[in-house]
């Protein structure tokens, strides 16, 4: 019977948080992760002898293991829990209660329950002008206990199964000791050494095959030439000044290799490009750095083949002939591969099995292997099914780390005849059917773009920087004898600074992924003994800024509003904003606002929007803010004790299981094709707890009144 090649492809990656000219490490999660993800994932695949899977380690994470090796390395966080509560300063006391309970709150920290109970005596949200005050409520004991338990449920619970010590911990809750906290570190600094050697253990035995991807993780097309985001967004603004490196990007490239040979003592034989990133010159880099394969998305692949790319309602796409197969990439003689994995299994994995039962989930992933297989039998010998992802951020999500789910998975998989798990190389070096592809798109696996990285205000102002400081470099060391200088802009030409830069993300260490980048920028002074430009010492960030909606509105909406989610049909065809997370980095705690729906008729404006009750005690304490603004600017308050609407606008609203609204156009004063910007509050005992946007607002564009009707023929 013909079998179905799958290849995992798990992306371990973290950005640079060393500031090279001072040695210290900002955020601690190379060091987190290192403790929850990248061994366990490893290790896991011991126990299923046949399983084999593809590692994609990135050199700069690499490097940053390397560095927590050492029981000397400088990291805030580790500071902050060395030492003991009594020598805290009011700083540090209050830097340890906004960002010890930076964990994902179901899954890692109730758990825990002296941890959970430390984190509701903090409080689950705060007024930022309060902390202060919090802080003099907690005593030496529970701010140690903050100190251990922190680290404790960044812990995977595989190690808690190994050592005898964090079970006495764990079992002990409470009342920790400074002897405990040195126990919780040691176990820490063995995990990490014990990562590098369990990786090549597993790549000896053939059970993985480990690639590696350019140094500090840039978009390569970009930095080869910013311009070429316009291939796929023609009318996006660009920089002011043009970023055009190609040598920087090989030496990303180049470096990469040497250094994963150095730590591993073999060659890379493929890479994951940073953010499945591709064009034309950026693969002609590859090849001539001698990779031999790259994986990407497969929006690149339909886009680069100019093909329809349909899916049906279960999401499986309509041409698996095409999708299910290597690519060969040529180009003044030189040759490349390509795969190209499948999205929507992907993200299943990334964002949606952890909302369900592990066991159920995992089936319904090897079901859809074996639907794959059966919508290609006959067209393609050995068909390839690449499923690519994050190798890190999604565990905290799962319940028991994700390790439930996975060993119904592995046994799923290895259990079925018609699966075969596969490295990407020697599937290469046995596949059959190949497919040649003339041209790549150029874009990256999000919406096959760059629209993440370059083109809105607070990208662009980074680019720019990154241009006139890179130029300043060349000027004053043409020769390139100052390696600490070029490691900074090389440090600084990282793709994720600009995943926080715009609209499109948004996190509560926003400001520190800022400064780490004007850092790295200002460092190339410092290490050529000059004074920084001024205008680095200036934040990038904005937060006046217009947020764009995840989906748009497609026709007019007439819910009823009662608070309640009464009909589908209600808010069917409504524009969406998503609700983000207390949290940093990746690293969500919870969204309270899950999110707004919004919409328009002939006459109204109508709002929505959901929240989630698990994290928030009495719910007759809420309150709910909407800010509008036109040509005047109002606010609707509307408190659910006593179900009080405070606002001079003739507004319909109410708040039952969510909180809905309708005004009347002519009230807001606009017509159409004008635009009303809105935002959100949600408070608690009248203090904020969370806005959507985070930062900025919304802005909405009055239809016409034949709104309907354009939509229906779109």
């Amino acid at each position: 019977m013909e079998k179905v090649c799958l290849a995992f492809l798990w992306h371990m990656h973290q950005p640079y948080y060393k500031n090279l000219y001072t040695g210290e490490y900002l955020l601690p999660w190379v060091l987190l992760h290192g403790t929850k993800d990248y061994l366990d994932m490893a290790c896991l695949l011991k126990e299923f002898p046949g399983l084999k899977q593809n590692f994609n380690v990135v050199p700069s994470l690499l490097k940053q293991l390397i560095d927590y090796e050492d029981p000397r390395v400088k990291d805030t966080y580790l500071e902050i829990m060395r030492k003991r509560p009594r020598d805290l300063s009011e700083e540090e006391k209050i830097f340890l209660l906004m960002n010890f309970f930076n964990a994902n709150w179901e899954n890692m920290i109730r758990p825990f329950p002296r941890y959970y109970e430390l984190l509701k005596k903090r409080g689950f949200y705060y007024p930022r002008e309060a902390i202060k005050e919090i802080a003099g409520y907690f005593t030496d004991e529970e701010l140690r206990d903050i100190q251990v338990l922190f680290f404790l449920a960044w812990i995977d619970p595989m190690f808690f199964e190994q050592h005898e010590e964090l079970q006495y911990l764990k079992s002990k809750g409470r009342g920790f000791t400074e002897e405990d906290k040195r126990t919780v570190e040691d176990i820490q600094r063995g995990i990490l050494r014990g990562i590098i050697p369990v990786y090549k253990e597993l790549a000896d035995a053939g059970t993985i095959e480990l690639s590696t991807s350019p140094y500090y993780h840039p978009i390569i097309p970009l930095l080869v030439d910013s311009a070429i985001a316009r291939e796929a967004m023609p009318d996006v603004p660009l920089p002011e000044k043009r970023f055009s490196r190609p040598e920087d990007a090989s030496r990303q490239i180049n470096s990469a290799a040497r250094l994963f040979s150095d730590i591993f003592g073999i060659a890379a034989k493929g890479m994951w490009p940073p953010e499945g990133s591709v064009s034309d010159d950026a693969l002609r880099l590859y090849m001539e750095e001698g990779v031999w394969w790259l994986a990407t998305d497969e929006d690149i692949l339909y886009e680069s083949l100019k093909i329809a790319h349909t899916k049906d309602a279960d999401g499986f796409v309509t041409t698996p002939e095409i999708l299910y197969k290597p690519y060969r990439y040529e180009r003044d003689g030189k040759a490349i591969h390509l795969v190209y994995r499948d999205q929507w299994l992907s993200d299943l994995i990334s964002f949606h099995y952890s909302k369900s039962d592990p066991k159920e989930a995992a089936m319904d992933f090897v079901g859809r292997l074996k639907r794959i297989g059966e919508s290609v039998r006959g067209k393609i010998r050995m068909p390839l099914v690449t499923m690519a992802m994050d190798g890190e951020n999604a565990w905290e999500n799962y319940t028991n780390d994700g390790r439930d789910f996975l060993r119904f998975l592995y046994e799923g998989i290895l259990k079925d005849k018609e699966i075969m798990p596969v490295t990407i190389s020697e599937y290469l070096a046995i596949a059959e059917d190949f497919g040649s592809i003339p041209r790549t798109h150029a874009g990256s696996w999000i919406g096959h773009n760059f629209s993440i990285w370059i083109g809105q205000t607070e990208d662009n102002m980074g680019w720019s920087l990154l241009a006139e400081t890179r130029e300043f470099l060349e000027k004053e060391d043409p020769e390139r004898q100052n390696d600490d200088a070029w490691e900074s802009i090389f440090a600084a030409e990282g793709s994720d600074w600009f995943w926080w830069y715009g609209e499109d993300h948004s996190s509560e260490n926003d400001e520190i992924f800022d400064f780490l980048f004007r850092e790295n920028l200002a460092n190339v002074y410092r290490f050529l003994g000059k004074e920084p430009a001024e205008v680095l010492a200036i934040p990038i960030l904005l937060e006046d800024r217009e947020i764009r909606p995840a989906r748009e509105p497609v026709n007019f909406i007439y819910p009823r509003i009662d608070g309640r989610v009464t009909s589908y049909f209600d808010w069917i065809g409504s524009g969406f904003v998503e609700g983000k997370g207390h949290g940093v980095a990746m690293h969500d705690a919870v969204a309270l606002i899950k999110g707004c729906y919004y919409g328009f008729n002939e006459h109204s404006l109508c709002l929505r929007m959901d929240i989630d009750r698990t994290f928030i005690q009495e719910l007759m304490e809420v309150s709910f803010e909407v800010n509008l603004t036109a040509k005047m600017t109002w606010k609707i308050v509307y408190r659910v004790k006593g179900a009080v609407k405070e606002t001079t606008l003739p507004v319909s609203v109410i708040f039952a299981e969510v909180l809905e609204l309708e005004c009347p156009l002519e009230a807001l004063g606009v017509k159409r094709g004008e635009k009303v910007d809105v935002w959100f509050s949600l408070k608690v005992k009248d203090m904020l707890v969370d806005r959507l946007p985070k930062r900025g607002y919304l802005s909405l564009t009055v239809p016409p009144e034949t709104f309907d009707a354009e939509m229906w023929y779109v």
